[in-house]
């Protein structure tokens, strides 16, 4: 005997075996149990018939032998001692209420964490005592198909009644996850974790595929509310179904991983401070011949604005010379991109780095070092760009500008007969490509030693992912992208080359004259 021929035979006589059911039990409830006990046990041990032909001897054999047991178990009854106020009314026992509420709460639980069709279709019928005519025209199925789930709910509610169900870590100790973004447009994707749940769902299916049951329990939250907010990530493409299991389709990863290539990168960067020193002493004899200015200039403050080149235009030339090319694959918003995800907290040596900010007459670039100052400069901040156009300018003050105290307190301009001043180094962009060009092969020096490094970071964060996500090497490559430029300040710190500013000087906002 076949499963196939098994299923075929259980199928033309599912009505007949509930109908028989019914006679010997009068409840509907009952023989709806007793036909699903009896169709069990049938996919159990059909293997044991040997000749086909037996086959309907066999089914009617177990459905007469579990029908026996169903009336033999109800003749088994227990009574308690009747209370003195008894008056024919029937009064259950204290035990019996609290069984009686668990066995409900395991229910509700049970259809809690059925997928949407068998739910629904359990909740109308039992519930809302709909026919199953009635569910098909409401569902837009046949009345077979809702016979079938009920009868296949059925089973998953009481195999699930029987089961102790354990909730997961993340129903009652949530992670931290932070959502990043590398392309030309994240409209859409910020939105889908404003919330912790959406980034939790993430990280359970992460190490290991679930299924909707599974998330459920992982999670803590029911599947009708589930499926909302499954929704929506399936919708932008952050997460996959494969069968019947839910997939991350974005790489995750967290802290110990940066900590690896921080340390690589420190200490290649360690092992080449003498000819950095070098890159940065020759840079500073070409700023001699340059317009290049600074309110509180002194040798640290220039090899500081030397450094910054070096390791700036280093970075930004590394991706030519990667092994591993960045594809921006097509986003379901319709930009070219990568979404990846953080897991817990990333402690980072740098605030925010802003580059190529326009102005009238230049450009901004500023990179935040908290081994450098405490204070973060954003010149996309409200307020901030009139301030720095009033510096470019050498405007009057304007005691009207909110934020001109809180600048001036950090360092970023300063007033001067009567005026705006810039307290950070400027030079024009003509001269700062000059320099570029005498350091042309240490900075391509230096750009090779960063492509290595991003390589390694995209290799080793590949290895680290549960399953195959073909772009983990290019998230790899652009997460570990400032590594050397953040990596840098430390080395020159604690080797006492260069040191931080006098009285708050600003040593990391530069501006450039066109």
């Amino acid at each position: 005997m076949t499963k196939e021929c098994i299923d075929k035979i259980i199928e033309q006589n599912m009505e007949k075996i509930y109908l028989y059911c019914l006679r010997k039990v009068s409840n509907t409830t009952d023989a709806e149990d007793l036909a699903s006990d009896i169709i069990l046990e049938l996919l159990r041990s059909y293997t044991h018939i040997n000749n086909d032909g037996a086959v309907y001897g066999y089914l009617w054999s177990i459905a007469s032998n579990l029908c026996n047991n169903y009336w033999r178990k109800q003749s088994r009854y227990s009574y308690d001692e009747l209370p003195e106020e008894y008056t024919g009314l029937y009064i259950p026992t204290p035990v019996e209420d609290s069984d009686q509420e668990e066995e409900l709460a395991t229910l509700r639980r049970e259809l809690s964490l059925l997928s949407n069709n068998y739910r629904v279709i359990m909740i109308d019928f039992y519930f809302h005592n709909m026919r199953c005519e009635q569910i098909a025209v409401k569902m837009g199925i046949s009345t077979n198909n809702v016979k079938q789930y009920l009868f296949e709910g059925r089973k998953k509610v009481k195999i699930g009644m029987d089961k102790q169900r354990k909730y997961g870590t993340h129903s009652y100790a949530p992670e931290k996850f932070s959502m990043n973004f590398w392309g030309n447009s994240s409209k859409g994707y910020w939105e889908l974790f404003e919330r912790k749940l959406p980034g939790n769902i993430m990280l359970a299916i992460y190490e290991k595929p679930r299924t909707l049951e599974e998330l459920s329990l992982e999670v803590g939250v029911a599947v009708p509310y589930l499926e909302d907010e499954l929704e929506p990530l399936e919708k932008f493409e952050v997460i996959r179904r494969k069968g019947n299991k839910y997939y991350s389709n974005i790489v995750i990863y967290d802290y110990s991983w940066m900590e690896k290539i921080h340390a690589r990168s420190k200490s290649v960067l360690t092992e080449k401070l003498d000819d950095i020193k070098a890159m940065i002493d020759k840079g500073v004899d070409a700023l001699e011949k340059s317009d290049y200015t600074n309110y509180m200039d002194d040798l640290n403050a220039r090899r500081w604005f030397i450094l910054m080149l070096l390791f700036w235009e280093a970075q930004q030339t590394s991706e030519g010379k990667m092994k591993t090319h960045l594809t921006f694959p097509l986003l379901a918003n319709g930009s070219n991109g990568y979404v990846m995800g953080q897991r817990g907290e990333f402690p980072i040596a740098i605030h925010g780095i802003y580059g190529m900010y326009g102005l009238e007459k230049g450009y901004i670039r500023v990179l935040n070092y908290n081994m450098l100052s405490d204070i973060v400069l954003s010149p996309f901040e409200r307020g901030h760009r009139e301030v720095l156009l009033a510096a470019e300018n050498r405007a009057a003050e304007m005691n009207q500008v909110s934020e001109l105290p809180k600048l001036l307190d950090m360092k970023v301009v300063r007033i001067e007969d009567g005026k705006i001043m810039p307290c950070y180094s400027e030079i024009s962009e003509r001269d700062y490509h000059s320099i570029m060009q005498v350091l042309d092969s240490e900075i391509d020096s230096l750009a090779e030693i960063a492509a290595k490094i991003r390589d390694d970071a995209g290799d080793e964060l590949s290895r680290s992912i549960p399953y195959d996500i073909s772009w983990a090497k290019d998230i790899g490559s652009i997460v570990s992208m400032f590594s050397i430029l953040e990596n840098i300040v430390p080395v020159v710190l604690e080797s006492g080359y260069l040191t931080k500013g006098k009285d708050g000087q600003n040593l990391t906002t530069f501006y450039f004259k066109k």
